[in-house]
């Protein structure tokens, strides 16, 4: 009975994650048009640092002394690879093909993540996993249905460039999920959260310095670039973090990368929400069956445990 109210609960904050993660995407769209990546991902990194430094101060002995090469390699590959330079590539992705053709093949993940999960940390395969992943493919072509068709049937024909770069961040990203699992292993939550935004903050800070463009400081003295970039340096990429961390500790890789494609769903009813858009048939159907997915996972009973 115990274990069904931790997996619940650890379901719900992977779920909030993905919530702030798709709200973050509607206060991010604005600040896009204005500024760079580069500038964008070195900033928020950067209030993501300064807002975990005093739990760093006062944990760091403590969390470094049980540092290994292979911690540091980890944290390294979480932050660096996985956020500024998989950011940077979701970016290309988007601007090459459309925002739906990158989160579709986001969609892929679950498999990417339940192979590895199983290679390096010898997590159980279960046969409902095909099963699942059948489900959330149907219901991924459904929401997309309409930037597939705009990739089949476009003139110039399909931007294997673009398609090429999100598969690849898809599996960067994948391999972030099971670093951070091995990490969870020796360290907290909030340790992956404040050594992911020093990495990202180095990352981020030596590609600056290869950006010809200064930063546009006038710009961000306008409340409306304040309040958006304390939304996604301590918010989203702090709190959901943290939430998202906390939820994986506790539930398989398998359970948690199917849970985590709520992201895309979410992102797409919120944008259409705040854009007055409506949902086509066909998306309407996707978003209502994957959701319809995550409430069966939620309520109920659950095997998946790690071998």
């Amino acid at each position: 009975m115990s274990f069904m109210f931790a997996e619940k609960k650890s379901v719900l904050f992977v779920l909030g994650a993905c919530l702030l993660w798709a709200i973050d995407l509607l206060v991010r769209y604005p600040v896009t048009l204005k500024l760079g990546y580069v500038h964008i991902i070195f900033l928020e990194s950067l209030l993501a640092f300064l807002f975990v430094t005093p739990w760093l101060f006062k944990n760091s002995k403590k969390v470094c002394s049980a540092f290994s090469k292979q911690t540091i390699l980890l944290f390294v590959f979480l932050g660096g690879v996985g956020m500024t330079i998989a950011g940077y590539l979701s970016t290309v992705s988007i601007q090459q093909a459309t925002p739906g053709t990158f989160s579709f093949f986001q969609m892929f993940q679950p498999i990417i993540v339940i192979c590895l999960a199983h290679l390096f940390l010898r997590e159980k395969f279960e046969n409902m996993y095909i099963y699942w992943g059948l489900w959330v493919m149907l219901s991924a072509v459904l929401m997309y249905s309409q930037d597939l068709e705009l990739m089949f049937t476009n003139e110039s024909g399909i931007n294997l460039p673009g398609v090429f770069i999100a598969f690849g961040t898809t599996i960067i990203w994948g391999l972030c999920t099971v670093a951070a699992k091995k990490l969870l292993q020796t360290q907290t939550p909030m340790a992956l959260v404040a050594f992911r935004a020093i990495f990202a903050f180095l990352f981020a800070g030596v590609f600056l310095i290869f950006q010809k463009e200064a930063i546009p400081w006038d710009l961000l003295i306008e409340w409306e670039f304040i309040w958006r970039f304390v939304f996604m340096g301590p918010v989203a990429g702090v709190l959901s973090m943290y939430l998202y961390y906390s939820g994986m500790k506790n539930m398989a890789l398998g359970k948690v990368s199917f849970i985590e494609l709520s992201f895309p769903a979410f992102g797409m009813t919120l944008s259409a929400l705040y854009t007055f858009e409506q949902l086509t048939i066909l998306q309407t159907l996707g978003a209502a069956s994957f959701f319809i997915f995550i409430a069966i996972l939620f309520f109920a009973p659950s095997s998946l445990r790690k071998s």
